[in-house]
């Protein structure tokens, strides 16, 4: 299947808007460029874009009243919508993300910078394209998923860790922080934020560069987040003295989700957070009817997987979307393969397979799907995901799988460790579920 991801780029000036859809060309992203404001409507509804991109504004209507519009309309409020703009006022963010924008950033931004803010957005796109599609498949199987409300966001009453050393600066942003509807925590030590991060619950994390000396703790910290599965969604907002342009795509690539000036207005920095946390509780309203698809109808016998009927209608349904829609789907198998020799030790497979599949199925991405196919075969589906990204998912997975101990049914650990192979890759054009599979199958080292 092509490697694409569509994107509608719209904006008043057209040589802007092909330049921006020629631009995001050689990163995978198939643009179509629309001039015309009046015309995005029926575009982004016609075409279901993986994301709306604003090209600054429109001659012929408010840029942000069309942001209003896609929003409002059941057909395209799932889509999330970046702006591109030269001049971004703190109330000008205010007022995009009162419209409905899921991202704001300068026109001006180096292109790595800009890249790095998609990506979060396209996995969003990701999540809502699989959410309708397992929704679908489960009421086949006769399991109707209740959705309403999933749109319903409230940022209020949010638990912020603000992390950053002792200085004015700092201590003005947290204050002004602490009148709005975010509620900061003061931590000064990375390692000890690291810690609290993980003992604690909260809906983000702002860390402050006021030192040169302190970057690299704090991308030691976003580091440390998005290195635990517990906490690797958590949205992370750094502060920095510095010109954050300065800094490149480093912030992003250990982690940050977004990155604002230190010394910028409050507004500027509550409209960041308000736009990461909105982002987070709507993965959480996805969350729910997602995992509720897994019942008795559509569930193996193992706990936490899917059953090989469902895998197979479920993965037809998403072969037959992405010929339609160009767009990203691999698979990962893992077989354990001996599974047998030590279940003679405890006389069952299941007890030990339980154990595989509690892993597996913790460490896959929600949007994603673990199921089983055979005695000691889990496959995972990646909705998304290029065959790149697939591999990586699944040596990580393997590694865990590989470095943990197994419990035989006795309770005794198990005498030797598990050994799996493991193999992945992505869909063909015309691909069907049978010889998907069968690659897969042959993939396993």
């Amino acid at each position: 299947m092509a490697s694409l991801t569509n994107v509608v780029v719209a904006g008043g000036n057209a040589s802007a808007a092909v330049a921006r859809v020629e631009m995001l060309s050689p990163a995978g992203y198939a643009g179509l460029a629309v001039s015309n404001g009046l015309d995005v409507q029926s575009y982004v509804s016609e075409r279901q874009p993986d994301l709306v991109l604003f090209e600054g504004t429109f001659d012929d209507v408010d840029a942000f009243e069309v942001a209003r519009s896609l929003k409002r309309t059941d057909a395209t409020l799932h889509i999330p919508i970046i702006m591109l703009n030269t001049a971004l006022s703190p109330e000008m963010l205010e007022e995009g993300m009162d419209a409905g924008l899921d991202d704001m950033l300068s026109a001006d931004a180096p292109n790595e910078i800009i890249l790095a803010r998609l990506q979060p957005l396209i996995r969003l796109s990701t999540m809502h394209a699989e959410f309708h599609r397992r929704i679908a498949s489960a009421d086949k199987f006769g399991v109707p998923i209740d959705t309403n409300g999933i749109h319903d966001i409230d940022t209020r009453n949010c638990r912020v860790l603000f992390v950053g050393p002792e200085s004015t600066r700092v201590s003005a942003l947290a204050d002004a922080l602490a009148g709005t509807e975010f509620n900061p925590t003061l931590e000064t030590d990375h390692f000890k934020a690291g810690a609290r991060v993980a003992e604690e619950t909260f809906d983000a994390a702002v860390i402050a560069i006021d030192e040169e000396e302190v970057l690299d703790r704090a991308l030691y910290l976003c580091a440390h987040i998005r290195n635990n599965p517990r906490l690797f969604n958590l949205p992370v907002l750094i502060a920095a003295r510095q010109d954050t342009e300065s800094l490149g795509a480093a912030p992003y690539a250990q982690g940050a989700s977004m990155t604002v000036p230190l010394n910028s207005d409050v507004k500027t920095l509550t409209a960041g957070l308000r736009t990461l946390v909105r982002r987070q509780r709507l993965r959480w309203n996805l969350h729910g009817p997602l995992t509720a698809t897994l019942q008795a109808r559509t569930a193996d016998t193992l706990d936490g997987l899917y059953s090989e009927d469902f895998l197979r209608a479920h993965l037809s349904h998403l072969l037959d979307f992405g010929v339609r829609r160009r767009r990203n789907l691999s698979v990962a198998l893992f077989s354990v393969q001996n599974v047998s020799g030590l279940s003679e030790q405890s006389e069952d497979v299941n007890f030990l397979m339980q154990q595989a599949a509690d892993w597996i199925s913790g460490l896959v991405r929600v949007e994603d799907m673990a199921a089983r196919l055979g005695e000691i075969e889990i496959c995972a589906l990646l909705p998304g995901a290029a065959e790149r990204e697939a591999q990586q998912a699944t040596d990580r997975i393997v590694g865990v799988l590989q470095n943990n101990e197994f419990k035989l049914s006795d309770g005794t650990l198990a005498a030797a460790p598990i050994w799996v192979q493991s193999g992945s890759v992505a869909a063909a054009q015309g691909e069907s579920v049978d010889s998907l599979l069968k690659r897969a199958r042959e993939s396993l080292s």
